[in-house]
This record gives structure tokens, C-alpha cells and sequence, in this order.
């Protein structure tokens, strides 16, 4: 298992601890609760797909084995996601310390077929969510680092 050191967010409060089991390996890092996991993982040294960064295309889809998300960041997020388990890694950001699974080809297979299963593939934007629009990062990165060390 891979471990990174703790570290405080820039408001000062300590990061949420994630587990991520892959195929690979149990990769373990610190995100923030104003940060999309996507970009938790990123600063971490950890690769994701990744498409939209939108919670749209369902490329960074994950399973939340356990803790608690806010999926609000989503363009489509629904029930019937979230009674499966699945997340957006894109557009979740966390609420507690969290266990994750990707396979970052099977996982989003088995949401896509999960989707077709429930009638709720997305094809055209939700209404009125072009005017919510964004891409990237929640919140600014702050860099932590020592430089006089």
C-alpha cells in the first residue's frame, strides 16, 4: 500500500483519509472537503481518466465502498447511482473519511451498463445546467511544500 503524509487544507483543517483499492494497488492520500477527489488523487501522484471534469461522461466513475460524498458537483447524478454506489470522481468532493474502488475499465463499464439497466443514459445536457459550467478544480491549490528545507 502506497502511503502519503497527512497534510492540512488552506483553511487549516485536516483532510479526509481515502483508500483507494485498484487493481493495481491500495493507493492511500489526503483530500480536502472543498476539493473533488479527482484532483485530490492528481495531487497525489495517482492517474485517473478523466474526460469532462463535469461529472458527465462517466470516465472517472469509482464505487464508494464506504463513507460520505457530496455528489453535487455532478451534471448527472442519480439515485439510482448513488443506491449502487457508484461516484464521479470528477465531481465528488468528500464528507468523511472514505473507501474507494476503481477499475478504471471495468468500473466504468459496469455504471454504464448499470445506467442502460435504470433508462437513465445521459444523452443531451439536463436543463439548465449549461449555465453551471465548469471544469477543474473546486478550490485553488495550495502547495505546502518547504521550500526552504
Amino acid at each position: 500500500m502506497t502511503e502519503l503524509p497527512a497534510k492540512t487544507d488552506a483553511g487549516g483543517a485536516k483532510p479526509f483519509r481515502v483508500r483507494l483499492e485498484r487493481p493495481d494497488g491500495i493507493f492511500s492520500f489526503d483530500a480536502s472537503a472543498n476539493e473533488y477527489l479527482l484532483y485530490a488523487m492528481i495531487d497525489a501522484g495517482i492517474d485517473s481518466p478523466y474526460i469532462c471534469e463535469q461529472g458527465w461522461c462517466i470516465a472517472c466513475a469509482a464505487r464508494l465502498l464506504a463513507g460520505d460524498v457530496d455528489r453535487s458537483g455532478a451534471l448527472t447524478v442519480y439515485p439510482e447511482d448513488i443506491e449502487a454506489g457508484f461516484v464521479l470522481l470528477c465531481s465528488t468532493m468528500p464528507r468523511s473519511d472514505l473507501v474507494l474502488s476503481q477499475d478504471e475499465r471495468q468500473t466504468r463499464r459496469d455504471m454504464m451498463q448499470h445506467r442502460i439497466e435504470h433508462n437513465r443514459l445521459a444523452r443531451a445536457y439536463p436543463p439548465g445546467t449549461r449555465s453551471r459550467f465548469r471544469r477543474g478544480r473546486a478550490a485553488a491549490r495550495s502547495d505546502t511544500r518547504d521550500d526552504h528545507s
